[in-house]
């Protein structure tokens, strides 16, 4: 039999098992992209506080559908919902890893108008979204019989740029504060604004800490936590001195439109303290109310006009600073290529240059790259290997980018490192197209030669049979180990999985709502992968299968009551078996 022949059947019946693994990955792969655009649903209020007798609007957005439609409104006593009016369609440019595609949107403004004072829940409701019921979140609205509070406070909001391009960071800043005369009598703070984290089209970005500013704790809309710095020295205003807190948020669009930032409001006054013997409960006194106007800001497409070819998303105003090390190496030696960009840009969400794809790197062998990115910071260190000794520096590396201001398509690009390549051993007489090393293993010192004729040993049945049985049985042992030692995910699904044992034990010990709430925002991070923070005012069912939310009912009910009680001192702690039933209820629908 033709040796050729049987040893390319015989290779054929060993990879079998991994072309199968391969086919199984490349079939994953589109599903996850298209899990990528699924249809998001977005609902706020357009003020979060509204005055007796003027009216809100409940705004509700469906994005990535091809049907949406509303289900009935929920009753609300005090409060007047509807009529549901015909959807606003907006056709938008979406950007995603670089990628532009178009999307529609269809936002429904539901008039609100409130009867009486108060404070309202407006409870989730049903809405159909590609033949699927989605729920939307509780929104809280406040009514009040005046705002009083203008003279004594101010809140005002400021957009870096009133007009962006799509993929441009931009930052808003919140600055708000009250009268200093009257800072004895205030202890209490809340930012009522009712766009926080809903609007769509936008990515928030982490911004840096001031580790030199002092950090406080504010109410975020009644009923989350929000970090604000206080800014020094006191603000002169109105011929008065005024106490001032800052916050910064920086977002990044995704797509083109408008971005509405409705109405927001600072209030501000003073809680009173009653203690008894079993409990302690706070109650609000006088407060006031100081308003930030609504404000929007343009997102607009990227011009075609001067677009490099090898453009890849890069937005803003960079610098970029390179270095390597070593720099006196032998051919084929690795050289790590260490390369930073830093400026005000989009440097978490730009596509990395790739030397082996530059006609100035063909010299070089790129093995890879590794990445960090923050939101000032950008720093990928390429793994290269000059592959003759001819080669006297590294070349500069370039990025097109896009800079806002001035409105053009321009080049950031390193300079040129010199460095110092040695022939390898028995090289130096080559001429010519010889003279180049090449070298085409990953290891300088494996070389890869045919074996002679005489030496190609057939192999026998039995080989081949336990060769075939080895493939997947060493495939299945290698996953094991992976999974015990060295998955980067096993911490998580091993946080994930005690979770629920964790959970019982902590709620076993604790007695207060307080640590009750820590313990349900630790559980919930722990099966999701996010940080007890993200859970702060964030509604359970986000973390369920859209069409099992409704299994999330009783978890987000128990949470809403030890938040009322840590917060608003109403209420105390709930049953241990209450909180474990809602739980169990909510893991039932994919948590």
């Amino acid at each position: 039999m033709n040796i050729e022949r049987n040893l390319g059947a015989r290779t054929r019946v060993l990879l079998a098992p991994l072309l199968v693994l391969a086919a199984l990955l490349a079939w994953s792969a589109p599903a996850a992209a298209q899990r990528g655009g699924e249809p998001q649903l977005r609902a706020y209020l357009s003020s979060g506080v509204v005055r007796l007798g003027e009216r809100a609007s409940l705004l509700v957005t469906v994005e990535n559908a091809n049907s949406a439609e509303l289900r009935s409104l929920p009753k609300v006593d005090g409060l007047s919902l509807g009529p549901v009016p015909s959807p606003n369609e907006v056709m938008q440019l979406l950007s995603i890893g670089g990628r532009q595609e178009r999307t529609v949107s269809r936002t429904w403004p539901i008039p609100v108008a409130p009867a009486k004072a108060g404070e309202f829940a407006i409870p989730p409701f049903d809405v159909l979204v590609n033949g699927a019921v989605v729920r939307t979140p509780e929104l809280r609205l406040r009514v009040v019989a005046d705002l009083k509070g203008e003279e004594l406070g101010f809140f005002e909001i400021r957009a870096s740029s009133p007009k962006v391009v799509v993929g441009q960071p931009f930052s808003v800043v919140l600055e708000f504060g009250f009268d200093a005369a009257i800072q004895e009598r205030v202890n209490y703070g809340n930012l009522a604004l009712s766009w926080w984290g809903r609007l769509p089209g936008l990515l928030e970005n982490e911004s840096p800490p001031d580790p030199a500013a002092r950090s406080l704790e504010l109410l975020l809309n009644d009923r989350e936590r929000v970090n604000v710095v206080a800014v020094e020295p006191l603000r002169e205003m109105r011929g008065r001195r005024f106490v001032t807190l800052r916050a910064v948020r920086s977002y990044t669009p995704t797509r083109t439109g408008k971005i509405e930032f409705p109405v927001s409001f600072f209030e501000f006054g003073e809680v009173i303290e009653r203690r008894d013997f079993f409990r302690t409960e706070r109650q609000k006194g006088e407060t006031f109310f100081a308003r930030a106007p609504e404000f929007s800001i343009e997102v607009v497409p990227l011009p075609e006009a001067g677009k490099p070819v090898d453009f890849s998303g890069a937005i803003g105003t960079l610098a970029v600073s390179a270095s390597a090390q070593p720099r006196d190496v032998d051919a084929g030696e690795s050289i790590k290529l260490r390369v930073e960009w830093t400026g005000a840009g989009n440097l978490e969400f730009f596509t990395a240059p790739d030397p082996s794809r530059l006609e100035s790197f063909r010299d070089f062998r790129v093995y890879g790259k590794t990445e960090e990115k923050s939101f000032d910071r950008r720093v990928v260190v390429y793994d290269l290997a000059p592959l003759s000794s001819a080669v006297k520096a590294i070349p500069a590396l370039p990025l097109p980018v896009f800079e806002p201001q001035s409105e053009r398509y321009t080049t950031v690009s390193t300079a040129p490192i010199e460095i110092r390549v040695r022939a390898l051993e028995g090289a130096s007489g080559l001429v010519g197209d010889e003279a180049r090393e090449t070298f085409d293993e990953d290891l300088l010192d494996i070389v890869a030669q045919p074996a002679p004729a005489e030496s190609r040993t057939p192999l026998g049945a039995g080989w081949v049979l336990a060769l075939t049985g080895a493939v997947p049985l060493g495939w299945f042992a290698l996953r094991t180990a992976v999974r015990r030692h060295g998955a980067p995910d096993a911490p998580r699904e091993r946080a994930r999985r005690r979770a629920r044992r964790a959970l019982a034990k902590e709620l076993a010990k604790v007695r207060e709502p307080r640590e009750q709430l820590v313990a349900l925002h630790r559980f919930l991070a722990a099966r999701t992968g996010r940080s007890p923070q993200d859970w702060e005012g964030r509604p359970a069912r986000e973390a369920l299968v859209p069409s099992q939310a409704e299994r999330a009912r009783e978890l987000e009910a128990c949470v809403a009551e030890l938040e009322s009680a840590v917060w608003g001192g109403r209420g105390g702690a709930l049953k241990r078996d209450r909180v474990e039933a809602a739980v169990d209820e909510a893991m039932k629908g994919g948590l």
